[in-house]
């Protein structure tokens, strides 16, 4: 990648859903330098959310993806999920 603070991004995404503990001294150094200690605590937490399902696979215990739950989730005009329709 030619911008070093996207593969440190990448980096540490890849490191949060396979070995945590091995994330390069180098994009360390790169993400700190690029973020505050409060974004790479939110980038940590919304990498570790979505990697949820790696538990529920592993253990077979995920539900089936169909049309029907797709269509029924909800978004607000931000583009985030929201959990009931507020109407």
């Amino acid at each position: 990648m030619d911008d070093p603070q996207i593969a440190a991004v990448v980096a540490l995404c890849d490191a949060l859903m396979t070995r945590p503990g091995d994330l390069p001294a180098e994009a360390v150094a790169e993400l700190r330098a690029g973020f505050t200690h409060e974004q790479l605590v939110e980038m940590a937490l919304k990498v570790m959310k979505f990697n949820i399902q790696k538990t529920m696979v592993a253990l077979g215990t995920d539900d089936a993806i169909t049309a029907e739950v797709i269509d029924g989730l909800v978004w607000n005009a931000d583009g985030m999920f929201v959990l009931a329709d507020p109407d």
